[in-house]
């Protein structure tokens, strides 16, 4: 039995998402990887796609790596979450990006050997009990399900504002109608 793993991929550099891409196929060309370059992209593709490892540049025009980071870790958080850059040359930067919930980094001047460092992820990734990956999926379907329950209630507050808005209107123009008589 093959696991299928989906892949996102947050990248804004178009060589080095293909270069990624091709690195993720030499594992297993059945691999889905899906690319996005900002946030709310990242949002929709974690709700739609729902991927099991998330890959993310550290720098992006957007935003930075440490938001995506944040996005990832609170829409799904069973996800495995790998920086793959260049910029974390600095030691301590590196560190703070693990200790605040990324499984790993890759630099990019390795990015001819990404398969191999890969490799132990996808691993732990397909070696997850059966258990664990429904588990995960139900996670994820209640996650979605919480949210959209809470854009529910947000757009249902926001009628109530609008209708109180509207009574106060009708109000008002009762008490001119009134002072009018």
């Amino acid at each position: 039995m093959t696991t299928e793993v989906h892949i996102l991929l947050v990248e804004d550099t178009e060589s080095d998402a293909v270069l990624i891409t091709r690195q993720i196929h030499k594992l297993d060309k059945n691999y889905k990887v899906q690319v996005v370059d900002n946030l709310s992209d990242l949002e929709v593709a974690i709700k739609t796609f729902n991927p099991q490892l998330i890959i993310s540049d550290y720098n992006l025009p957007t935003c930075t790596g440490m938001e995506v980071l944040e996005v990832s870790r609170d829409k799904s958080p069973t996800a495995i979450f790998l920086f793959v850059t260049g910029t974390l040359q600095d030691e301590e930067l590196a560190a703070e990006t693990i200790l605040n919930g990324a499984d790993g980094f890759i630099l990019k001047k390795h990015i001819s050997v990404l398969a191999l460092k890969l490799s132990p992820y996808i691993d732990k990734i397909k070696n997850r009990p059966i258990i664990v990956q429904n588990t995960r999926n139900r996670i994820k379907q209640s996650t979605d399900l919480v949210s959209d329950i809470k854009n529910y209630m947000d757009d249902i507050n926001k009628e109530n504002i609008t209708h109180q808005e509207r009574i106060a209107k009708i109000r008002e123009h009762l008490e001119k109608i009134k002072k009018s008589l």
